[in-house]
């Protein structure tokens, strides 16, 4: 009869010792991941859609079927915005027949107004042959505000911004700068880029909106002064 020895015993604990301190290991690392940042910033882009001609661009978000479509048509000279999302999808908006964009200030917090579910497109701005005059909250001067936008692709309601500068011309060329997005059930404000960060306000015509993040256009002193109310 063979005797077992010790050794046995203490091969299977130092495994399980392994084996725990690799699970705690990864669980200290996933841990770490989920606390980083939970917005998603594209950069600067500045993409172009010239006042005259067709142009098309789509710009993707978190995975495939969710994605920001942008259009800017010759014909009435319509500039055009439209989400898609794999569950459900729609922007801050207004309107009857005809869903116009929001245009947004710096700093607004972006869940706080109403949404239009994206069935059809919406208008930044519109003119020519279909209505008398530049219409829509982008087409009433140059300068740069914000879109809003909410999409859902099974994990959960997502919020976020585009950026848009339109020079005010009659055709209603514009330039998309950038976007960004939080993760599901995070808020986002207009321009968030991370948990305590924004872009850097350009000259756009849009007065900041008034409140703690107002004072981020005055710069380093107002992100410090935002920092410190956050804390």
């Amino acid at each position: 009869m063979k005797i077992k020895t010790p050794r046995g015993t203490a091969s299977i604990a130092k495994t399980r010792w392994l084996a725990y301190a690799t699970a705690s290991a990864a669980t200290a690392l996933a841990g770490s991941h989920s606390t980083e940042a939970s917005i998603h910033y594209s950069g600067r882009l500045d993409v172009p859609f010239p006042p005259h001609g067709d142009a098309i661009h789509t710009f993707s978000l978190d995975q495939p079927g969710d994605s920001l479509f942008f259009e800017h048509q010759d014909f009435c000279y319509q500039a055009l915005f439209n989400i898609s999302g794999i569950a459900s999808a729609s922007f801050r908006g207004y309107g009857g027949q005809v869903a116009y964009v929001s245009r947004l200030r710096y700093g607004r917090n972006i869940s706080a107004g109403l949404f239009i579910r994206s069935f059809f497109l919406g208008v930044l701005a519109i003119r020519g042959t279909c209505v008398d005059s530049n219409s829509g909250p982008w087409g009433s001067g140059g300068g740069a505000g914000y879109v809003g936008f909410s999409f859902n692709n099974g994990a959960g309601r997502q919020y976020g911004w585009v950026r848009v500068k339109m020079p005010g011309s009659p055709a209603n060329g514009f330039r998309v700068v950038d976007y960004a997005y939080a993760d599901p059930g995070e808020p986002i404000r207009a321009g968030q880029t991370s948990a305590d960060e924004m872009v850097p306000e350009e000259t756009d015509n849009i007065v900041p909106q008034e409140g703690s993040l107002g004072g981020l256009a005055l710069g380093a002193a107002g992100l410090l002064a935002w920092r410190k109310s956050r804390s």
